[in-house]
């Protein structure tokens, strides 16, 4: 069996009367997992009971079927082996090869991904099924995939008892913390939802919906404050870019892309990974949002993976998860329009810094941080993640898939002006003054409007329950703030103030461990906030350049060792982790290194600030 990659079986494809009906974008996808097999006459395909573990395209050659009955089919054109693709359990007959016989081989997995693309195809496949088998039989289905999830787990047991302990025992002793009745409350609540999230009780927006309907039933903040989430900026950039990537996935646009850019690339893992994370950094400066960067970087990492038949949990795999999570994320302090926190600690700033730190001056002052942490990323990812094998892509396989997408359609130039009006509208909202999620949104609209984003796809492909869990967190900010608990934070960190003046190094050290143990329990946003509304202030208090203290709570804010911490991971882990399956844990251990790098690109940029006369 040899590898298909020439474009002789594009036309095949297309012209069956089954396979046609399918999406070319997704016939493109399933080019790189099809294997040519020969069968000599009187070799058996398959046999009556068999597993059904593969369809094929008949090329050439005539099978002849036989039925449990004894009545026989000559078949020569068209696919065989449906009972896969109409979920039967076993074959429904034999088949020999009368004649020399060529087909062109669909694997399980392949077939799945096609089907759930072209659901319509899956009774297409059944009908097929019904019509050469003329006889009476059992048709079963093939049972379904069992749940791996250990319901009686100790993680569970221990994870369910801390659930319910926790809030006793702060509501037994929280009175002696010099806290009021609400604010203790909101601990209670809130430790129950952190150890749910720790322990992955529940799925994650589950937590969310908890806090806020428990934040709600207690009064502990209006509810207008309460749901602001679910009216906020982030959550409609959020809703809107995942909109507008559906569309790009779905229309084939960024499987053009990616076969486009990695015909013009060096064929090896250094280029492949680096096409990942230079489109995740020209992003960053346009698109204010990390998991709206996520949202477009993943979907590209995904196509690669299955373009370069990885499979799952192969550090390749691995390594090019990090490389797309880290374009996307890498850079965020080191603009003022990567994210909208980063305006959190611009107005914080005097009006004279704030005039001291444009656009540019905001990205030069930061580079040596900017620098370090890419360079970093740029050495340790082949260290940590690369295999000793490389992985070449067959460019005859890529121009076949580009011939199989065809012309540029409709729903890929749509999607295209999206992206087009999207960045020019971020770009350049200093002059019109629409802010970027009302320009996503009124893309978003336009795409339902005109039918380019249909129904289906809006109810489906947008992750409703991670835009549950966004909103979630808003509101547990929200209450946060509301019980004072922000405040109470603040006066329990004003102490080391005093080492902004005499010892920068150590105070950035106090830092790194400060907003590592906040951010055990308290959202990325919420804990830029506090920090720098605790820190900023103080560093003009003893003389220090705010901006650095800012920078400094950006880059450490990002800071998160496990998923529950992070809300852009949980969201490309809902999106990458099962496709295209990478290994989480090493994903994760590379993450914790990583935070470290953090602290020493901090560290790299004191002799450049003192150079720059920033401190």
């Amino acid at each position: 069996m040899n590898e298909v990659y020439a474009d002789t079986f594009v036309q095949p494809l297309l012209d069956d009367p089954l396979l046609g009906k399918c999406q070319h974008a997704t016939l493109a996808r399933l080019l790189p997992h099809l294997v040519e097999r020969d069968l000599e006459p009187g070799e058996t395909l398959f046999s009556i009971g068999d597993a059904t573990n593969s369809a094929w395209l008949i090329l050439s050659g005539s099978l002849q079927f036989t039925f449990p009955d004894g009545q026989e089919q000559i078949i020569d054109s068209g696919v065989v082996g449906e009972e896969a693709g109409a979920d039967i359990a076993g074959r429904q007959a034999s088949a020999v090869a009368v004649t020399a016989v060529r087909l062109l081989e669909i694997p399980n997995a392949s077939l799945a991904a096609l089907l759930k693309a072209n659901p319509d195809i899956r009774t297409c496949f059944y009908q097929l099924l019904l019509a050469r088998s003329r006889h009476e039989t059992q048709i079963t289905r093939r049972a379904g995939a069992a749940d791996d999830k250990n319901e009686g787990s100790w993680r569970e047991l221990v994870g369910w008892a801390l659930a319910v302990l926790c809030p006793a025992l702060i509501l037994y002793f929280g009175a002696g913390w010099g806290l009021r009745e609400n604010a203790v409350l909101f601990l209670a609540m809130f430790s129950a939802t952190v150890v749910m999230w720790v322990f992955t009780l529940v799925d994650e927006y589950v937590p969310s919906l908890f806090a806020l309907l428990a934040i709600l039933v207690l009064g502990l903040a209006p509810p207008t404050v309460v749901l602001s989430g679910f009216a906020s900026d982030t959550f409609f950039l959020a809703m809107s870019v995942l909109g507008l990537s559906t569309v790009i996935v779905a229309s084939g646009l960024s499987y053009r892309f990616l076969l486009w850019m990695l015909l013009r690339l060096p064929n090896h893992p250094f280029w492949q990974n680096s096409a990942l994370l230079i489109t995740g950094m020209l992003l960053t400066p346009l698109v204010p949002s990390i998991n709206g960067r996520v949202a477009l970087v993943t979907p590209l990492m995904s196509d690669m993976v299955e373009t370069l038949r990885l499979p799952k949990g192969h550090p390749d795999t691995t390594r090019l998860a990090v490389t797309a999570f880290t374009g996307a994320s890498v850079l965020s302090a080191a603009f003022l329009t990567s994210k909208s926190v980063n305006f959190v600690i611009f107005s914080l700033l005097q009006p004279q810094t704030q005039a001291q730190f444009s656009w540019l001056h905001w990205f030069a002052a930061s580079a040596v941080a900017a620098a370090v942490m890419l360079g970093s990323h740029l050495i340790l990812s082949p260290m940590f993640l690369g295999s000793k094998e490389d992985r070449h892509l067959s460019r005859p396989q890529l121009v076949a898939q580009l011939h199989l997408l065809g012309k540029i359609k409709g729903r890929e130039w749509a999607a295209l002006f999206g992206v087009l009006v999207f960045t020019l509208g971020v770009a350049t909202a200093a002059i019109h003054k629409v802010p970027p999620p009302w320009v996503a949104l009124t893309i978003l609209y336009t795409l339902l409007l005109f039918g380019f984003l249909r129904k289906r796809e809006f109810k489906e492909k947008i992750d409703w329950p991670f835009l549950v869990y966004l909103g979630g967190l808003a509101a547990i900010t929200a209450g946060f703030n509301a019980v004072g608990l922000n405040t109470w934070l603040a006066g329990k960190l004003s102490g080391i103030g005093g080492l902004l003046q005499g010892n920068l190094e150590l105070f950035l050290l106090v830092l790194f461990g400060v907003i590592f143990l906040i951010r055990l329990v308290v959202p990325i946003s919420a804990t830029i906030v506090i920090a720098a509304a605790v820190f900023m202030p103080l560093a003009d208090v003893y003389g220090t350049n705010s901006w650095v203290v800012g920078m400094a709570v950006l880059v450490l804010g990002e800071m998160w060792f496990f998923p529950y911490q992070c809300s852009y991971y949980m969201q490309f882990r809902n999106s990458a982790l099962k496709q295209p399956g990478y290994n989480e844990k090493t994903f994760l251990l590379y993450n914790a290194l990583m935070n470290l790098v953090k602290l020493a690109a901090l560290y790299a940029s004191v002799p450049y600030w003192k150079w720059l006369g920033l401190l």
